[in-house]
């Protein structure tokens, strides 16, 4: 039996890491809807309407750690402690990118730079997206850099293309099985995405 799911995310390139990892669990799940929040703060203001919600379609909700010392005190300051069983919610620790820098070999061939350029332990990088920006600065593509990193002198924090782009990767390179045996928080959202909701 299909189980439809209402997904929300901060960001482009977190809904496509979720739609990914839903393709992964190998269940009958099918995306309802997908809310970008542009941002933690809409998630964060939105937890009581998604927990009332989701008694009618199951949501997960995708979060980044960020600057948060560990995901309890996220939970708390979030009032997400105590969720119904229809209200998934993870957190990507401490970015998303870490979930793909920890597929080293795949990134690696993606931004065409060596990959010992590539860090070991992406979990415990304090700015992930940073990493990965100036990792695209190295590439061998002068395209692709051109599309993920700010001009000089530009206020944009990414390049123009970074969200497609990475999303792209995301969809059809990124190997799930290798990057989960490097950063846990994202062998725990599979696991805990893979068993929610089950069907009868």
């Amino acid at each position: 039996m299909t189980v439809y799911l209402q997904v929300a995310v901060e960001d482009e390139l977190s809904a496509a890491v979720m739609q990914r990892l839903i393709m992964e669990t190998g269940r009958d799940f099918s995306i309802y809807q997908i809310m970008n929040a542009r941002g933690f703060g809409k998630l964060k203001s939105s937890m009581e309407k998604f927990k009332n919600a989701s008694y009618a379609v199951p949501h997960v909700v995708l979060t980044d750690l960020d600057k948060y010392p560990c995901a309890i005190e996220l939970l708390k300051d979030w009032d997400a402690t105590n969720l119904p069983p229809s209200l998934l919610l993870r957190i990507a620790v401490k970015e998303v990118e870490a979930w793909l820098l920890a597929d080293r070999v795949g990134i690696a061939s993606f931004l065409s730079v060596a990959k010992n350029k590539i860090p070991q332990h992406p979990e415990a990088i304090a700015d992930p997206k940073q990493t990965l920006i100036n990792l695209a600065r190295k590439s061998r593509k002068s395209r692709l850099a051109e599309e993920l990193t700010p001009e000089v002198g530009s206020s944009a924090p990414y390049g123009p293309f970074y969200n497609l782009r990475l999303s792209e990767f995301a969809m059809s390179d990124w190997d799930v099985d290798i990057a989960k045996t490097v950063a846990p928080s994202l062998d725990r959202a599979l696991s805990r995405l893979t068993s929610f909701m089950p069907t009868a």
